[in-house]
């Protein structure tokens, strides 16, 4: 069993990245969380409640909320990742590829942090519902997705042009093929008795069936203003939502993460069922929310005693848990095959990689395409690996080449360099097989140049430039 670096009933206040990267892997046993829906618009609280003041900014700009080593490091670790990306990109629009970006570098440490036989429910809605299910099949692969559950409710106004949007949708992952469910069960009634029926309490007939994935007109319905548990946060779901999440996926005494906590719905569901939890979440009055909650659901003692009777049980921290364990990225499918340690060379970054190879394939002022032989200006040009990552292939600047954006999409994350090569002469691609073969071999004896001369002043020239 990993060893846990953090402590149960803990809630973690700022940017959930920089906690999800501290924690040791594999000791979650269920992520449950509410992140936001790219709903491009800003979200506000209910004045003078328990929430008042809260607000998130639900909109996202590619060259403001992407930072440039998420994006270097999806590209080199997660290929499939950067191809949904770049798909939502192309077909709706930068705000997309930012959004999934942002999630992307999320998801990836939330799968890290999952055990072997963990669950992840990742709530969202027909916004980005589509791109983020292609997301999370990137992510933890197309055949540990389970269920799409889906929640329906009547809130919220009506349409007259369309039919009324009154869903939400839970996507429903294992990290494996083993995992924590227990079956639930529900009541669907019926007007006259026949042989297995029974009776209510109200004299109604009903049967009990297993639970379905469409979850409508059931205790879960959502927290309206005159709801007891009602605080006023924009973005609210009900204690019983995730209560069924939580009974169904986990058992007592295991750990439930909610990056994306928010007024506290899943670590006070999670407190209600005996389970562990961690909570993280930017907003200022994340802390207060979970005690106020918790006292108010009856849980700190009989006679509730103020919320301060409960700050040396729910410990609020700023700064991330430190790794206790290997250290391990959030790629571990995608390891070296034979790992090793890496030498200063082999450490050089994305952007100091593509800094050499654009001095070793240029040529009249532009740069050769290792792939067909095309002269063109640097911003057409893209960084890939000779021999693929999903292949073993490294990371470091003897497998790497600068490529066309055409060709870069034809390799995909499959196809070596020589398998590109074949493809292009097969199709016609190849303009000038000379060039292409030149600047292969100029990108070779550059990399080979600078391993060898790691530690001279010219090679040290040469990455600073």
């Amino acid at each position: 069993m990993a060893e846990l670096n953090f402590k149960n009933r803990t809630l973690y206040h700022g940017d959930n990245l920089d906690f999800l990267r501290g924690m040791n892997s594999e000791t979650v046993h269920l992520v449950a969380t509410d992140p936001p829906f790219n709903k491009n618009r800003d979200h506000h609280a209910t004045p003078d409640s328990l929430a008042a003041g809260a607000r998130f900014k639900d909109r996202w700009r590619w060259d403001k909320d992407v930072h440039e080593d998420w994006t270097d490091g999806i590209k080199d670790d997660w290929p499939a990742v950067h191809g949904v990306i770049a798909g939502a990109r192309l077909a709706y629009g930068d705000d997309m590829g930012a959004f999934l970006c942002w999630m992307g570098v999320r998801l990836m440490e939330m799968h890290r942090v999952l055990r072997q036989d963990g669950s992840l429910y990742l709530h969202c809605d027909h916004t980005a519902h589509a791109y983020l299910k292609c997301l999370m099949d990137a992510i933890f692969g197309r055949q540990n997705f389970r269920n799409e559950v889906v929640w329906g409710y009547r809130t919220q106004g009506v349409a007259m042009r369309w039919w009324p949007r009154k869903h939400d949708t839970l996507l429903f992952y294992t990290k494996g093929d083993r995992w924590t469910f227990y079956p639930q069960m529900e009541r669907q009634f019926y007007q006259k008795p026949f042989r297995h029926t029974k009776q209510d309490e109200a004299g109604n007939y009903y049967v009990d069936t297993y639970r379905r994935d469409v979850w409508d007109h059931d205790e879960t319905r959502p927290t309206i203003s005159q709801s007891p548990e009602r605080t006023g946060y924009p973005t609210q779901k009900p204690l019983a939502l995730y209560r069924r999440i939580i009974q169904a996926s986990s058992k007592e005494g295991d750990i439930v993460l909610d990056p994306f906590c928010g007024c506290a719905t899943t670590p006070v569901a999670a407190e209600q069922l005996g389970r562990k939890w961690v909570g993280m979440d930017i907003w200022d009055k994340a802390h207060e929310t979970v005690l106020s909650r918790l006292a108010d659901e009856g849980m700190l003692t009989e006679d509730k005693p103020p919320p301060q009777f409960w700050t040396k049980r729910v410990h609020y921290e700023t700064a991330p848990p430190r790794r206790s364990d290997k250290n391990e990225l959030a790629a571990p499918s995608l390891k070296l095959r034979t790992p090793r340690a890496m030498e200063p060379w082999q450490k050089l970054t994305h952007r100091q990689i593509v800094h050499v190879l654009l001095q070793a394939q240029r040529s009249n002022g532009n740069v050769i395409c290792a792939g067909c032989g095309r002269e063109l200006e640097r911003e057409f040009m893209e960084l890939d690996h000779i021999h693929p990552r999903a292949d073993g292939g490294e990371n470091h600047i003897t497998n790497r080449i600068l490529l066309c954006r055409p060709c870069n999409g034809k390799k995909g994350q499959y196809l070596t360099l020589r398998g590109l090569l074949r493809e292009n002469k097969k199709i016609g691609w190849m303009v000038d097989e000379g060039l292409a073969q030149m600047a292969r071999e100029a990108a070779r004896d550059k990399a080979e140049w600078l391993r060898d001369n790691f530690d001279s002043e010219d090679c040290r020239a040469l990455i600073q430039a």
